[in-house]
This record gives C-alpha cells, sequence and structure tokens, in this order.
C-alpha cells in the first residue's frame, strides 16, 4: 500500500535545496534569539514561529522549485 508517489530526480533536488534553506533559516533565527537572549534576558521570537518558519521556508521553497521546473518543462 502507497500513501506517496515516488520522487522523480527534479523533484528529489529541488528538496534537498529547499531542506538546506529550511536548516539555514533555522540557525539564523536560533542565533537571533540566542543573542538578543544574551543581551537583553527576553524572547526575541517565540518557539513556534521559529519552528513553523523553517518548515513553511523549506516547502515553500521547495513549492516554488517544482513549479519552475515544471514550467520550465512545459516549454
Amino acid at each position: 500500500m502507497k500513501f506517496f508517489k515516488k520522487m522523480n530526480e527534479n523533484e528529489l533536488v529541488n528538496w534537498n535545496k529547499a531542506a538546506i534553506l529550511g536548516f539555514y533559516v533555522y540557525m539564523l533565527l536560533l542565533f537571533l534569539e540566542f543573542t538578543y537572549n544574551l543581551f537583553n534576558d527576553s524572547r526575541l521570537f517565540s518557539i513556534p514561529f521559529i519552528f513553523w518558519s523553517g518548515l513553511i521556508v523549506a516547502f515553500g521553497y521547495e513549492l516554488i522549485l517544482n513549479l519552475r521546473t515544471k514550467l520550465k518543462f512545459k516549454k
């Protein structure tokens, strides 16, 4: 029983790019949060904001890359 279709080579490459970007967004936001907390003893971002922003960036960028790839192949 299959729940998901197999990813083709382009989708796999796009996902790898998006996952790396999402990871860098997490690292940047955590660095800003830690630095702000170190100097001001309060929070800059909430934990759910950091969590959801990384996921939204990763999945959103993958969607954009997949749409651009499909539009290239249609031409």
